[in-house]
C-alpha cells in the first residue's frame, strides 16, 4: 500500500463515503457513535430537538476528533475511521429533516439531505487532501516526522495477545490470568523455537483458547443452574398457570418494539449494504482502519495479525453495537467484523462485496444475536471487561510508543518530556485522554524541536 494517502482514489473513495453517511444520519437510519445512537429515538419522536442533539454530538465529536482520531492518523500511517464518521454524526443530526415523510417530500428533506450529501462529501475529500498534505509537510521538516508516526503504536503491535489474557484475569481471577498468560508465553517461546513465523498469533490463540473454555464453562454451568433450581415456585401446580397479564403485555409490547426497529433497519438496508461495500474497499485499501493496533499491522503486511485484533474488538463491541441497534432501531455504521473481512479478501473489489453481503448478514441476524446473548448472558459481560482490557493495554502501549517516538525526534529530553505530559495530565483539571496522551506529547514534542532548528538550536 501507498502512504500517506494517494489522492487518488483516496480522495473520491472519502467523498462518497461522507456524503452516504451523512445521508443516513440525517435520516435517522445508521449512526457511527454509540453514545450518540441511544439518544437516535428521542430526536425521531420529538423528545428532543435537533438543536439539543447536535449539542450531544459535537462534544463527543470534538472529544474523539482531537485526541484519539487525530493523534494516530497523522503521518504515515493508516488514518482512522473515526476521523470521517464522528463528524458526519455531527454533520447529519444538525440538518434539518422531517423523518415523518420520505427524504424526498418536502422542502425540509430536500435540503436536509441535499446538504448532507454537500458537506459530508466535501468533509471527506478535504479530509483525505489534508491528511495527505499534512504527512507530506511533515515528511519536507527540518526534523520529519512524518516516519516517526509508525512509532506510535509500535511497542503494542505483538501486544494484542493481551487482550483474552487480560479479560481472562479481570474476569475469571489472578490465577486464571496467569494460566493463561504462562500458557500464552510457552506458545510464543514454543512457537519461536520452532521457527514458526508470527509467534504473537500462538500466543493471542493459546489466550483465546483459555478464555473461550473458561466462557464455555461458566456459561454452561450458569445454563444448568437455572434448569436445575426447582425452587417450590417452579414446581408448584400453578406454576403452569397464566403469567400476569400486566407481564405478558409488557413482553409482548417490547418485542413488538424491537422487531418493528429492526424492520425500519431492514426498509433501509439498500443504502446500508453500499455505505458497508465502500467502507470494505477503504479498509482493504488500507485507506482506513478501526484501530491504530490493526493499522499498524496492517501497514507492514501483517493482515492476519491485523484482522485477530480487529476480531477481539467484534467480540468486545458485537453485543452493544447490535443492543442498541435493536432498542433505538437505528444501525450502527460498524461492527468490526467488517475489517475482519475486509483485510483477509485479496481486493478491494472483492472486500466491497464480502463486506456488503456481510452486513445484510448482520442486519437479518439483530434478533437472533440479541435472543443468543440474552439466553448466555456471560458473553456480554465477559465482552464488557474485553473492552476494559483492549484500552488498559492501549493506553500503556501508546504511552511507551510516544516515549520512542519523542527519542527519535529529541534524544533523551523527547522521552522525559513524555513523561512529564503523563504527570501533568493527571493533575490537570481537563486531562487529555489517557490512550492518546503518548501520541500527543510526542507530537508536542515534534514540533518544539522543529521550531528550535529553525533558529538554529539542536540537540
Amino acid at each position: 500500500m501507498t502512504l500517506p494517502l494517494p489522492l487518488i482514489p483516496a480522495v473520491p473513495l472519502f467523498a462518497a463515503m461522507g456524503a452516504l453517511s451523512t445521508v443516513l444520519v440525517n435520516r435517522n437510519v445508521s449512526v457511527f457513535h454509540d453514545g450518540l445512537r441511544p439518544i437516535m429515538p428521542s430526536l425521531r419522536s420529538g423528545e428532543m430537538t435537533r438543536k439539543q442533539v447536535s449539542k450531544v454530538s459535537f462534544s463527543l465529536a470534538l472529544a474523539f476528533i482531537w485526541a484519539f482520531g487525530l493523534p494516530y492518523s497523522l503521518g504515515f500511517v493508516i488514518p482512522l475511521v473515526y476521523l470521517v464518521y464522528i463528524a458526519t454524526d455531527w454533520i447529519g443530526v444538525s440538518l434539518p429533516a422531517d423523518l415523518g415523510r420520505r427524504w424526498w417530500q418536502g422542502r425540509t428533506n430536500l435540503a436536509g439531505v441535499g446538504g448532507s450529501v454537500a458537506l459530508g462529501a466535501a468533509w471527506g475529500a478535504g479530509l483525505a487532501l489534508v491528511l495527505h498534505y499534512v504527512a507530506v509537510g511533515m515528511d519536507n521538516l527540518p526534523v520529519p516526522l512524518a516516519e516517526g508516526t509508525s512509532l506510535f503504536t509500535q511497542p503494542v503491535v505483538q501486544a494484542f495477545f493481551l487482550f483474552p489474557v487480560l479479560t481472562v484475569a479481570y474476569h475469571y481471577g489472578m490465577r486464571a490470568g496467569f494460566w493463561a498468560f504462562g500458557l500464552s508465553t510457552l506458545a510464543w517461546f514454543g512457537s519461536s523455537g520452532a521457527g514458526l513465523e508470527l509467534p504473537s498469533m500462538w500466543a493471542f490463540g493459546a489466550g483465546l483458547l483459555v478464555m473461550l473454555v473458561l466462557l464455555v464453562r461458566e456459561s454452561r454451568t450458569a445454563g444448568a443452574g437455572a434448569a436445575q433450581v426447582p425452587t417450590s415456585w417452579m414446581e408448584d401446580d400453578r406454576s403452569d398457570a397464566a403469567s400476569p397479564s400486566w407481564a405478558v403485555e409488557e413482553e409482548d409490547d417490547e418485542d413488538t418494539v424491537f422487531r418493528e426497529n429492526v424492520r425500519r433497519i431492514k426498509g433501509n438496508l439498500p443504502l446500508i449494504v453500499v455505505l458497508a461495500a465502500l467502507n470494505g474497499a477503504a479498509y482493504n485499501w488500507g485507506f482506513l482502519a478501526m484501530d491504530p493496533y490493526s493499522a499498524h499491522l496492517y501497514a507492514i503486511g501483517l493482515a492476519v495479525p491485523a484482522a485477530a485484533v480487529m476480531l477481539m474488538w467484534a467480540f468486545a463491541f458485537i453485543p452493544m453495537k447490535f443492543t442498541t441497534a435493536v432498542v433505538t432501531g437505528t444501525m450502527a455504521t460498524g461492527t468490526f467484523l467488517e475489517p475482519v473481512v475486509a483485510l483477509l479478501l485479496p481486493s478491494p473489489w472483492t472486500a466491497a462485496i464480502g463486506v456488503g453481503v456481510l452486513r445484510v448478514v448482520e442486519v437479518f441476524a439483530l434478533l437472533a444475536v440479541i435472543g443468543w446473548i440474552e439466553r448466555w448472558p456471560s458473553i456480554r459481560e465477559v465482552a464488557d471487561v474485553m473492552r476494559t482490557a483492549i484500552f488498559q493495554t492501549m493506553e500503556i502501549g501508546f504511552l511507551v510508543g510516544g516515549a520512542l517516538a519523542a527519542a527519535a525526534w529529541a534524544g533523551e529530553w523527547g522521552v522525559a518530556a513524555v513523561v512529564a505530559a503523563w504527570f501533568l495530565n493527571i493533575r490537570a483539571k481537563s486531562p487529555v485522554m489517557p490512550m492518546s496522551l503518548g501520541a500527543i506529547a510526542a507530537l508536542g514534542v515534534g514540533v518544539v524541536v522543529n521550531v528550535m532548528a529553525l533558529v538554529g538550536l539542536t540537540l
